[in-house]
């Protein structure tokens, strides 16, 4: 019977229609089964990287404040000192008096005048008195003042030694307060920034305390975006860095720095350009603009001048981070320039370049290079270099380690 109604179906064509449905169900279902099968591939991927990105964000121990979508317009950060009645917020520490005498006194034989003496500021804290009693309050450690005892007295010896890059005692903004916001219909990102008068010397002495209090399990070691807050006093600086992207033989190519033994006890891979937020930042009414600090740091650790720096493509604030080897916010940035770095940028002449960075290096702007450095000297490099640099350079769709945002991805 089955023979027969083959036969049928075959005399009168609708064997064509039977295959023609047959075949229809066959590659619907085949579609089906690829469709799910990519899914499953492209949900293992994103899960893989992400899983690879927060094993990343772990070694390098960086925690994203606020991201900028596709940046942060320089129209939009916003900063202030904090006053009470006209006077600036502070917060300083004094180097003691013993260490003070030892110093003045070294300078005074190699022949500085008085008015070249290294300059301290007397205590002082928040609440304008020089008891840190309300910085324990705010922090919930309530031995600070004692901490702060003991190493005014280890950074005071380092000072004296010239240790670990400290060879000056600079104005510096910490900050005492942080709030992201958005404007318009597009959403544009946007950061209002409080800050307080503060020193190099006392940046050293607080972050001299961090890394006690790290190495001890203290909850400020874990301090996250929620509450990073409760410990301003430790705040005592805000940096700007830069990646720059120049022209080359090979194409655009980025610059990187290798920062010099003196500033992190062996000599470090870093971004082009970092620099702390300093009381000279200020325009002419006395406001302060973090694209003054900008451009400073280009100036002073490249020799990029105002004249060179008109000649930029572009400009661009990306991310807030909180740093938690040394516990310092920063934002990662970008300058490019149709210049050739080797020609046009190196040989100036920057004030802090020699002493910031041993030698310059370019990279082409393209994934397989960049990876393949970054892969062999991963454990030479300054932690939120490798931070700021993965955050530029995924704006340009690479990814500086395999399973990053970079990469080729599976369609979905």
């Amino acid at each position: 019977m089955l023979d027969r109604l083959l036969d049928k179906l075959s005399d009168d064509g609708s064997a064509e229609l039977v295959y023609l449905v047959l075949g229809s169900v066959l590659l619907f279902a085949f579609q089906r089964l690829r469709a799910a099968f990519r899914q499953m591939r492209h949900r293992r991927f994103i899960k893989c990287e992400l899983e690879a990105y927060k094993e990343r964000k772990r070694a390098i121990n960086v925690i994203d404040l606020a991201n900028g979508d596709p940046e942060f317009s320089k129209n939009n950060i916003f900063l202030r000192e904090v006053s009470i009645f006209g006077m600036g917020k502070c917060l300083y520490i004094d180097m003691r008096a013993d260490h003070k005498t030892q110093l003045h006194a070294r300078e005074k034989d190699i022949g500085y005048t008085d008015q070249q003496l290294t300059q301290f500021h007397a205590d002082k804290s928040f609440d304008g008195t020089a008891s840190f009693a309300d910085l324990a309050e705010i922090t919930k450690i309530p031995d600070l003042s004692a901490l702060i005892e003991r190493h005014r007295a280890i950074v005071g010896e380092q000072f004296l030694r010239s240790a670990e890059g400290m060879i000056f005692n600079g104005s510096k903004y910490g900050i005492y307060n942080l709030r992201f916001t958005r404007f318009g219909e597009s959403e544009s990102p946007a950061a209002e920034i409080d800050l307080f008068q503060t020193d190099y010397f006392t940046h050293r002495v607080f972050r001299s305390i961090y890394r006690e209090l790290k190495e001890a399990g203290h909850p400020i070691a874990q301090a996250g975006g929620d509450n990073f807050l409760q410990y301003k006093p430790f705040l005592t600086s805000f940096g700007v860095n830069t990646v720059l992207i120049c022209e080359g033989e090979r194409g655009k190519e980025i610059v990187l720095s290798r920062r010099s033994g003196r500033v992190h006890g062996k000599p470090l891979f870093h971004i082009t350009m970092n620099e702390g937020l300093s009381q000279t930042d200020k325009d002419a009414y006395g406001k302060v603009d973090l694209e003054l600090c900008f451009k400073r740091g280009l100036l002073e650790e490249l020799g990029l001048h105002e004249r060179l720096y008109r000649l930029a493509v572009r400009g661009s604030f990306y991310d807030f981070f909180l740093e938690k080897n040394n516990f310092e916010i920063g934002v990662s940035s970008v300058l490019e320039m149709e210049l050739n770095f080797g020609k046009d940028i190196e040989p100036l002449v920057g004030r802090d370049k020699a002493l910031e960075a041993d030698a310059f290096l370019t990279l082409p702007l393209a994934q397989a290079p960049i990876r393949q450095f970054v892969k062999s000297n991963i454990n030479n490099f300054v932690p939120h270099g490798l931070y700021v640099l993965e955050r530029v350079l995924l704006r340009e769709n690479i990814a500086i380690e395999e399973g990053g945002a970079g990469q080729t991805r599976p369609a979905p």
